[in-house]
């Protein structure tokens, strides 16, 4: 059956089934493709095809198009994902663990400790145990002397520390 669709811009004179067809094979294809990106399988293309079926079904054929319509527009709108795979969507790689603290020769630590004590500064417990205190007190050492702030312990450090006092 022909019918003439008529908008106020422009009049289509094929057949109204056409129309749904083109219209079904156009939602089903986009949902699908969307589907597919996001790896959903062909669900959306089937739901969107016999929605937009189900609604030209009713204008063509009223009560009783709107059951074919939807079957057909499932069949259709589904159509555009059968042949290819659902893939889920990559995930992102968690960050990698941040590496081990650097383990330092103990007795050195303890000496820098005593010494940033003894220089006014707050390194935590003299302990021998690099810690967030230690580093802090040792970079706080390094910048007010004009020492590059490494925030790490070393023979050199501890030996300007003694030559200030400390």
């Amino acid at each position: 059956m022909i019918r003439i669709f008529r908008t106020s811009r422009f009049t289509y004179g094929a057949p109204l089934s056409a129309i749904a067809v083109s219209a079904m094979l156009l939602i089903g294809t986009a949902t699908g493709a969307d589907a597919w990106h996001y790896g959903r399988g062909h669900a959306p293309g089937v739901v969107g095809g016999a929605i937009v079926g189900g609604a030209i079904g009713a204008a063509i054929g009223g009560k009783k198009g709107i059951l074919p319509g939807v079957i057909g527009g499932a069949i259709i709108g589904g159509s555009g994902v059968l042949e290819t795979p659902a893939y889920a969507s990559p995930r992102r790689r968690p960050p990698p663990p941040p590496p081990p603290p650097p383990i330092y020769n103990s007795g050195l630590v303890y000496n820098i400790q005593t010494s940033l004590t003894r220089l006014g500064y707050r390194p935590g417990p003299v302990d021998g145990v690099y810690g967030q205190l230690t580093a802090d007190a040792i970079s706080a050492y390094e910048y007010n002397n004009r020492l590059p702030v490494t925030a790490q312990p070393s023979q050199g450090l501890y030996s300007h520390m003694i030559r200030s006092g400390g």
